[in-house]
């Protein structure tokens, strides 16, 4: 019986990696959410390899969890391949950010946010799935008197953009068929630095490979700016999913040194960060937080400090 238990485990482990490895081969969709959860999955299965040691001593189970150790090595040089370097001490100056999922459904909660967003001492927020917030505009608009979303330029509820600065070049785009307005641009001034803001919400990386095609399409038009850039948003994938990596690669975006977990809340801090906050160097981030509540929503929000440099 532990022999058979022994093997099971191997067989199951195998197939895990065998799924994880593909990214070496190829970007096949059907894998990608395996992909984005590499470092959790390598952490299962060497756990599952001990136990597997464990019932009986042998080649395979000790083989396989080098195997599984080094996927889980490999997920944390991914993780930092794409962190921010240190940037020397300059004259900064600094604009509060905050990002959240709030959930389309989640309408029982909106004033909660809405209380949440007016007290958070934020200079910009991005909402994703902002329809539990469309009740409360007005009060909203007496803190940001600027947006995008819910009727401003859009024809939907669902991204949205709120500001206590003005939103210059405002633009909205559509990056696939199956989600409209899921992009938005806007400029700001901070102490007179321009800068571009950018809001954005992925489909989820099993969707065929329109995950991949909508950010081929975010990474043409954030190209297309000159100067710093800020994005945020959810991307339904890890910073180590082979999508968002090439996204980073091709738009010259960094992370925070840390990203906090943000999904599935049940999870806490062992979920995996799939909300992300980007930013294109100068600009730095001075810090990044999870939101301690998440107030009736599947994700966790986050709250991030940008330095910007002064000329």
């Amino acid at each position: 019986m532990r022999e058979f238990l022994s093997v099971a485990i191997c067989v199951i482990v195998s197939l895990v990696l065998f799924a994880m490895g593909t990214r070496f081969v190829s970007d096949i969709w059907i894998f990608a959410t395996i992909h984005s959860l590499q470092l959790h999955l390598s952490i299962a299965c060497s756990l599952a390899l001990l136990a597997a040691l464990l019932l009986r001593r042998g080649i395979l189970p000790f083989a396989l969890l080098l195997v599984s150790l080094s996927f889980l090595e490999h997920s944390i040089w991914m993780s930092r391949q794409f962190a921010q370097e240190p940037n020397p001490a300059a004259p900064v100056a600094s604009l509060r950010l905050m990002s959240f999922n709030i959930l389309m459904d989640n309408l029982e909660n909106g004033p909660a946010i809405r209380d949440l967003i007016l007290s958070s001492g934020a200079d910009v927020v991005n909402v994703m799935e902002a329809e539990p917030l469309r009740p409360h505009l007005q009060e909203l608009a007496t803190v940001y008197p600027y947006r995008i979303g819910c009727g401003e330029l859009t024809r939907g509820c669902d991204l949205m953009m709120l500001s206590k600065l003005p939103l210059a070049k405002r633009t909205i785009a559509s990056l696939s068929d199956i989600f409209a307005e899921r992009l938005m641009l806007a400029q700001v001034a901070v102490s007179e630095q321009p800068l571009y803001l950018a809001a954005i919400h992925t489909t989820k990386p099993y969707f065929d490979g329109f995950q991949a095609h909508e950010l081929a399409n975010a990474a043409e038009l954030l190209n297309g700016l000159q100067g710093p850039v800020i994005l945020s948003g959810d991307f339904n994938a890890s910073s180590i999913s082979p999508n968002v990596r090439r996204f980073l690669r091709q738009t010259g975006l960094r992370s925070a040194d840390y990203e906090p977990a943000t999904w599935p809340t049940e999870l806490g801090w062992a979920g995996v960060a799939i909300d992300h906050i980007f930013v294109r160097p100068p600009l730095a981030i001075s810090s990044l937080q999870r939101l301690p509540d998440s107030l009736g929503s599947n994700h966790y929000g986050l709250v991030a400090q940008i330095a910007v440099p002064q000329d």
